[in-house]
């Protein structure tokens, strides 16, 4: 993985505005943008990266203050050739689509055994969904042939909630043929705030093989 941290870093040039979302390796990387003193602006949607920034001495930018980023680096459950991805288990995808929408790169950083030919159906869809809405959403899922469940917190009782108040919904189906029409309905609902699946947004994938880092780039 540090060939992969190495392969990142070089992509990212002073006075840059990057973002940089959850997970460890995303976390490795903003240790190594502290070592090598970049001249950057850092922003994130990630509660826990913002901390891990503070910790390192880092300032952040808000989102409200940013125009544009020139990248934005962060991590995934499952990601197909065609750089569709599943982020899901971090729960806070409408954050970091807000995020994605206003960056001109957006590089996934993960190990190459999450690259497969289609989506992984061991990874769910995750909707954020209000609480009212949590009936219609749950039947819509059935009735396109997926089963749903609440995400229960493991340490209170309780549904997990996002910043912005919300259940997550997470849906499971035997396999993602059909991801983008499953998505399109669920995602249209009323009630429905963001889901997880992350259609012709990604840019770049930075893979780490047994070997070195495989670069998959969409022409843009």
């Amino acid at each position: 993985m540090e060939k992969l941290i190495e392969s990142a870093l070089k992509m990212i040039e002073p006075k840059m505005t990057v973002s940089f979302g959850g997970g460890r390796t995303v976390g490795r990387l903003l240790r190594a943008v502290k070592d090598s003193q970049l001249d950057i602006k850092i922003a994130s949607p990630s509660e826990a990266t913002r901390e891990l920034c503070k910790e390192l001495e880092l300032p952040v930018t808000s989102l409200e203050e940013v125009a544009t980023f020139d990248l934005a680096f962060d991590g995934c459950d499952s990601l197909d050739h065609h750089l569709n991805a599943l982020k899901s288990n971090g729960g806070i995808h409408v954050f970091e689509k807000l995020y994605a929408n206003l960056s001109k790169r957006y590089i996934i950083l993960a190990p190459e055994t999450r690259f497969t030919k289609v989506l992984n159906p061991d990874i769910q869809l995750t909707l954020e969904v209000l609480d009212l809405a949590m009936p219609q959403v749950i039947a819509a899922v059935e009735k396109l042939g997926g089963t749903a469940e609440i995400r229960q917190s493991s340490d209170i009782a309780g549904m997990v909630r996002t910043k912005n108040g919300n259940g997550l919904l997470d849906c499971h189906f035997d396999d993602w043929s059909y991801i983008d029409e499953i998505d399109a309905e669920l995602g249209s609902m009323v009630g429905v705030m963001g889901t997880s699946y992350f259609k012709d947004i990604v840019t770049d994938a930075l893979l780490a093989t047994d070997d070195g880092v495989k670069h998959v780039k969409k022409d843009i």
